[in-house]
């Protein structure tokens, strides 16, 4: 099982770099509320069904599937269906992920010495 969660880990880490690089580029008041969200679905740990067990996955995993096959609904049942896990992985996932984001690109409340 762990070489198939490493490289999906791996992969929505690599997503999540791509989006800090993009979101640089976004006025200043945006960029920590972008990556916020963006990290907190790509990373969040979730389970997934496996034909007789669930396995652990990152939630932008099942999100990134349910996008491809056209099943939205069936994402929204795998959220619902274990609703005890993912409300607080979702809270807990979204806090570090704004802390994350505000050290990679919030601004900084102390003025320049340039300015």
């Amino acid at each position: 099982m762990l070489q198939f969660i490493l490289p999906v880990v791996l992969f929505m880490l690599g997503i999540a770099a791509i989006v800090t690089h993009v979101a640089a580029r976004l006025p200043a008041k945006n960029r920590v509320k972008f990556c916020t969200v963006l990290y907190t679905l790509l990373l969040t740990p979730s389970w997934a069904p496996a034909t007789i067990v669930a396995i652990p996955v990152p939630f932008g995993a099942i999100l990134g599937m349910g996008l491809i096959i056209g099943a939205p609904l069936e994402v929204l049942d795998i959220l619902l269906s274990s609703w005890w896990w993912h409300l607080p992985a979702f809270v807990l996932t979204s806090f570090i992920s704004h802390k994350v984001a505000t050290k990679f690109l919030g601004t900084s409340s102390v003025p320049s010495a340039h300015s």
